[in-house]
């Protein structure tokens, strides 16, 4: 594996072992909420569906990651830099989806009728649209040895068209769900608080239900936004 960027041979080799540990532990815990959700009936419902896409597309990234760094210019080096683009982004989308069947349900109060035509319409939409996206960077050739993963490669980003990749497919749309989801979390939180307030509430374990559940709510928008700023120093340094 070529040094890429700041970054010495050896400081590769122990990001390269940092990140494979980060991902088996990622696709235990996911693989945790995917048997959960075989294992319990009651689990099985549309919303939570989303939650386990979600995880799905977790395990794909992780498993990627996990494969270390493949030698720079191979066809392993070009299918993790593939499958990393494909899951990752895939995994930010369902994430959107999540925040914004919230709002919908608790903000605007509508109810979704869900039907095997819209829930095909929505898969179609999150990895139709991520497998496009992760075969971009094929047409220029730009797949290849990013550090301490195959992804779109450094030499490629000093060049510019890596530089347009990585903007185009993955900084920018990443940055535009963390703001959306930013909003649509914070008008949730707003309305649990109201609907907490209101005088029929007052005093009632309901009253305390809702607030138990904004409270963590409130995180929610920090810890993302905070992994996509990490994610996005770690891939641009």
């Amino acid at each position: 594996m070529s040094t890429s960027m700041d970054f010495t041979p050896e400081q590769e080799e122990v990001l390269t072992a940092i990140r494979v540990t980060e991902a088996v532990v990622a696709v235990l815990a996911s693989s945790a909420v995917v048997f959960s959700f075989a294992r319990f009936p009651e689990l099985r419902k549309p919303n939570f569906a989303l939650v386990f896409w979600l995880c799905m597309a977790d395990i794909g990234a992780n498993v990627a990651y996990s494969v270390g760094a493949p030698a720079d210019g191979g066809l392993a080096c070009i299918a993790q830099g593939v499958a990393v683009t494909f899951f990752d982004l895939s995994s930010v989308w369902w994430t959107f989806l999540i925040g914004y069947k919230l709002y919908r349900s608790i903000v605007k109060q509508e109810v979704e009728l869900h039907t095997f035509e819209r829930t095909l319409k929505m898969h179609a939409l999150v990895w139709g649209s991520s497998f496009v996206a992760a075969l971009l960077p094929l047409t220029t050739h730009n797949y290849g040895d990013a550090g301490a993963w195959c992804w779109i490669s450094a030499d490629s980003y000093n060049q510019g068209t890596g530089t347009m990749w990585r903007f185009a497919i993955f900084y920018v749309p990443i940055w535009c769900v963390a703001f959306a989801t930013s909003v649509h979390y914070y008008a949730i939180i707003r309305a649990l608080r109201g609907f907490s307030s209101m005088q029929h509430f007052a005093g009632t374990a309901q009253q305390e239900r809702l607030a138990r559940l904004a409270r963590p709510l409130q995180l929610y928008p920090l810890v993302f936004v905070g992994s996509l700023a990490m994610i996005t120093i770690v891939r641009g340094s």
